[in-house]
């Protein structure tokens, strides 16, 4: 134990503090440790000592478990500074007596969890003070002196040397280190000391057996008798030096081997897995191009048969713009090889083969629009009948039937039976068919719709012309008209049918349409043309082209997720403007021209799509474009700039798209798109 008065500060109650005296030079040198005073709040003070070499970190530590608080809610502070915790107390001890004063606070995160330092506590795990405070009487009539002993307990810090570990029991042993007395350093300081170091010595006997029979001798024989024992036996060999010895085993070489032929083994597997991934890759390219190569055929025969066999509108507007790409080639073969009365012959020629195509065109359409009249009809009355659906949660699709779905169902089987009625002869029992009537008649009563009188008048006509014995052939006009008019009453709903339908004026025929006859796109500011007088100026482009990239787009978008409604209220002759005027009728990248195998996709992937965020790109292209992340980095600047102004000039033409966007999605339309790709 070593000892140091204090005269310049007195200990508290349950405190100490350890300011001593001046020691000498040589004592001062020895000294291993420092003593910390932690300042506390209220004037309260503790002290302990500490080696040198610890950091503030470790000291943190010991104080924290001594309060029993987390170190985190601590801060440690000298001259009102905040110290950093990798700094060791060697370096903050700038007193000659080895005493380094610090300030002992809490954070604000202590403060707001409620967190105090708590003396009471720290005292009960106080086991063995470091320092002790003893005080002296003055003699002479000299006042009492403060005499602080400060205990030190340096025990001998043993290294690492090894250990095994047991493999039953997982228990984990270190080889022993023993020393003779304490270490020299201890021993050349000054002053009494006395050590706990002591050297524990084991001693173990054990019983070494001779693994075989060896040569004895015996004090009345003159030779030594050797005994062998049977089996093969092992004779010495000449000595070998170490390097012999490392020589034959050649450690190294063999390890080497074993390198290079893992080394090997590791490079026939690297090949073997990028030969299997470099076929999978053939058969999926090849893969690819036959299902790109069966798609393009599919198409080209579907295109084949509707130009043979047109049904549907846009197949006949392909054949009028294939009719005028046929007389535009042949007006610009008669201007270079004719000129004069020739010319005008040839052009009169030609203009009597274009009316007859058309003709030709046009009666095919008609003769078609008559068969399936019927068929379209049926389909709109299908279609009424259904219920109410939309996508609901969880993507489920409901269902709810409204008073309207119902009344049309209901008509709906008057109409088949007026339809599916037999045809009346000369011969038959006309009260069968007069009774349906009088049925469809007592219906029709119910109904409030401008038609409901005619109706009923064509019913009373047909029950007279019954009675009179009319064969099936004078009736069919007459029941065809029946039908008509009762699909007119079907399709209109009861509760608008007394009102007034709003009606637009033509800018072509001069005449009064429903505004649902005109045309309509997203480009135009009034619709003042009727589909009726558009379909007569007949189609210079064949539009189903233009209706596959939009097909795509949207089917793109519906994968994706898009928030946004541009792709689905955009319409084929916008999706023609952007191919034909914005990107004019190209690849940015390639040039190709070929209209079917042009897309338009995302140029920014991770936005929506619209008419300024896309690309014109071939298939192929658009599958190595939607792979792209940093898009500047394989694009040329110039071609950066040229898709920039294609943007502005779309932003610019599609201008009131977004508050066409903003009606739709708030009318409620937006959610009949469906999700999961379910379109109701």
């Amino acid at each position: 134990m070593s000892e140091h008065t204090d005269v310049e500060e007195p200990f508290s109650d349950a405190t100490a503090t350890a300011s001593g005296p001046r020691l000498p030079v040589g004592a001062r040198k020895n000294r291993k440790d420092v003593t910390v005073k932690f300042h506390l709040m209220k004037a309260q003070v503790v002290a302990h000592a500490y080696p040198r070499h610890h950091t503030l970190d470790e000291v943190k530590e010991h104080i924290a478990c001594k309060f029993q608080v987390k170190s985190k809610f601590l801060l440690l502070r000298q001259a009102g500074m905040e110290v950093a915790g990798h700094r060791r107390l060697g370096e903050l001890c700038v007193s000659e007596y080895d005493v380094c004063d610090l300030e002992l606070l809490l954070s604000e995160a202590a403060r707001q969890e409620n967190v105090q330092l708590n003396l009471k506590l720290y005292y009960r795990n106080l086991t063995l003070p470091d320092i002790i405070t003893v005080r002296i009487p003055g003699e002479d009539g000299k006042p009492p002196r403060d005499v602080v002993v400060e205990i030190e307990n340096q025990v001998i810090t043993k290294p690492f040397v090894g250990g095994y570990i047991n493999k039953l029991s997982n228990i984990e042993y270190h080889h022993a280190f023993t020393q003779t007395g304490p270490p020299a350093d201890r021993l050349t300081q000054s002053g009494t000391r006395f050590s706990r170091d002591t050297q524990t010595v084991c001693e173990r006997t054990t019983t070494t057996a001779i693994p075989r029979c060896q040569a004895v001798q015996h004090s009345a024989l003159v030779e030594a008798e050797r005994k062998i024992p049977e089996g093969s036996t092992r004779e010495p060999q000449p000595y070998e030096t170490f390097q012999e010895l490392e020589l034959r085993k050649d450690v190294v070489g063999k390890v080497t081997l074993l390198q290079r032929n893992w080394r090997r083994v590791l490079w026939k597997r690297l090949i073997r897995k990028s030969a299997a991934e470099w076929r999978d890759l053939q058969r999926q390219q090849q893969q690819n191009e036959i299902s790109a190569k069966h798609s393009k055929t599919l198409a080209h025969n579907k295109t084949c048969v509707a130009r043979a066999y047109p049904k549907t509108n846009e197949e006949f507007d392909a054949l009028f713009a294939q009719i005028h790409n046929w007389k535009e080639n042949e007006l610009k073969m008669i201007r270079e090889r004719y000129s004069g009365a020739p010319k005008i012959a040839e052009m009169n020629i030609l203009l009597d083969k274009e009316i007859q195509l058309l003709n030709g065109v046009e009666r095919q359409r008609r003769a078609i629009r008559r068969e399936q009249s019927e068929e379209v009809v049926e389909r709109q009355l299908v279609k009424i009948s259904e219920p109410k659906r939309w996508v609901g949660c969880n993507n489920r699709v409901i269902e709810m039937e409204t008073p309207q779905t119902q009344r049309a169902r209901f008509l709906l089987l008057y109409y088949r039976r007026l339809k599916e009625a037999p045809p009346s002869t000369v011969d038959a029992d006309p009260q069968e068919h007069v009774a349906l009537l009088d049925e469809l008649s007592d219906v029709i009563v119910q109904e409030s719709h401008p038609a409901t009188e005619e109706l009923e008048n064509l019913l009373q006509r047909e029950r007279q012309l019954l009675l009179c014995h009319l064969g099936a052939e004078d009736l069919a006009i007459l029941r065809k008209r029946q039908l008509t008019l009762l699909a007119d009453i079907i399709r209109t709903d009861p509760e608008k049918a007394r009102e007034k339908p709003a009606n637009k004026l033509c800018r072509k025929c001069k005449k009064l349409r429903p505004t649902h006859a005109f045309t309509v796109h997203t480009r135009q500011r009034s619709a003042d043309v009727c589909g009726q007088c558009s379909s007569l100026l007949g189609s210079t482009v064949d539009i189903a082209v233009y209706r596959s990239i939009l097909r795509a787009v949207r089917r793109d978008e519906r994968k994706r997720g898009s928030l946004a409604s541009y792709a689905f209220i955009i319409q084929e002759n916008d999706i023609k403007h952007i191919v034909e005027n914005i990107w004019h009728g190209h690849s940015v990248i390639s040039n190709d021209t070929d209209r079917a195998d042009l897309l338009l996709p995302r140029w920014n992937v991770a936005q929506d799509w619209s008419p300024w965020n896309c690309v014109c790109l071939t298939e192929q292209e658009t599958r190595a474009h939607l792979k792209l992340q940093r898009l500047d980095r394989y694009y040329q600047p110039s071609v950066m700039k040229e898709i920039q102004s294609k943007h502005a000039l779309a932003r610019s033409v599609f201008g009131q798209l977004r508050e066409i966007d903003q009606e739709f999605t708030e009318s409620g339309d937006w959610w009949q798109v469906g999700l999961d790709g379910k379109v109701v």
